[in-house]
């Protein structure tokens, strides 16, 4: 809420958060900035407020980064979990990029998930997959016609444990 100590705190945090974006922006550096991922989770504290409190705090570092800091230079990559519920999302004009990440067992291309953020968005903007456990199979994804955009393999034990390497 404008005017609490919370919310100056918070604009506080973000500005600090701005200063550096605006090293690379003055360095020529495009950045896909994906903030607050997996908001729709419940376990970080910008999603346990609810749907509408994190489309008031999207919006506000949205504001607050494209109209008083003009980071024109931000790619902004909104991170759904693999639900992908529509309430969360705070409409075509402050997201560029779309996504859901979990982290299965197996290969297969994820279409389901896929086409739960392609209802929310539409397909006039990239859809990722952001967090990736297991690496999608080519062959499903071009077969299930899940066209992920680009996809982020965690850290650690999916990259390095053989249990987890697919073709």
């Amino acid at each position: 809420t404008p005017g609490t100590a919370e919310y100056e705190a918070l604009s506080a945090a973000m500005d600090k958060g701005a200063k550096a974006l605006k090293e690379l922006k003055d360095a020529g550096v495009p950045v896909i900035w994906r903030p607050f991922h997996e908001f729709d989770g419940g376990w970080f504290w910008w999603g346990k407020g609810g749907a509408e409190n994190f489309k008031k705090l999207w919006k506000m570092m949205y504001e607050k980064y494209t109209n008083e800091w003009e980071l024109d230079n931000l790619i902004w990559a909104l991170g759904f979990t693999a639900s992908v519920p529509a309430e969360w999302y705070p409409g075509d004009e402050y997201v560029d990029i779309a996504g859901a990440d979990t982290y299965v067992e197996n290969d297969g291309s994820l279409i389901g998930m896929y086409n739960k953020v392609i209802d929310v968005v539409g397909t006039d903007m990239p859809v990722i997959l952001h967090e990736n456990g297991t690496i999608p199979n080519p062959e499903s994804l071009e077969s299930d016609g899940a066209y992920w955009g680009s996809f982020m393999t965690w850290h650690t034990e999916w990259i390095n444990d053989a249990k987890w390497k697919t073709k």
